[in-house]
């Protein structure tokens, strides 16, 4: 309970980039509902220039993999690059072994990878395990 009433009195950001709009605002909408503050982009590189502008204001992102014009393991990437111990959630309609191999062998680290379609409250589940073990950390 005490770390839920320290998320509480200071909103964390999360930042969700989907290039489907439906699910980049449901997603934001939910992570909303669970008290943080959302941000959502369709695209990944204004989400990748915002995130620059932003780096600490973001202790976790949350990408889909496939997208036009910057894939999420990319993004991710360049993101870690920047900023090596924010929380990066992964997420993808596709079979999640078509991503296991760049991060296994260290060149790209995800925190999580969730399959979608997403069940919301696995998502809440990893969200608050990964906020409130960051917020214990800092």
């Amino acid at each position: 309970m005490e770390s839920n009433t320290k998320i509480l009195q200071s909103p964390i950001s999360i930042l969700i980039i989907d290039d489907e709009k439906e699910l980049a605002t449901l997603y934001k909408e939910f992570v909303i509902r669970l008290g943080y503050e959302g941000v959502s982009f369709t695209d990944p590189l204004l989400a990748f220039e915002h995130y620059k502008k932003f780096t600490s204001h973001y202790p976790l992102v949350m990408t889909d993999l496939r997208m036009p014009g910057m894939c999420g393991l990319e993004l991710a990437n360049r993101i870690r690059m920047i900023n090596p111990s924010v929380k990066i959630f992964l997420m993808t309609a596709f079979d999640i072994a078509d991503v296991q191999n760049p991060w296994a062998s260290g060149v790209i680290k995800f925190d999580r990878t969730l399959q979608k379609p997403l069940k919301l409250s696995e998502l809440k589940k990893a969200i608050e395990q990964d906020i409130v073990q960051k917020t214990k950390n800092t």
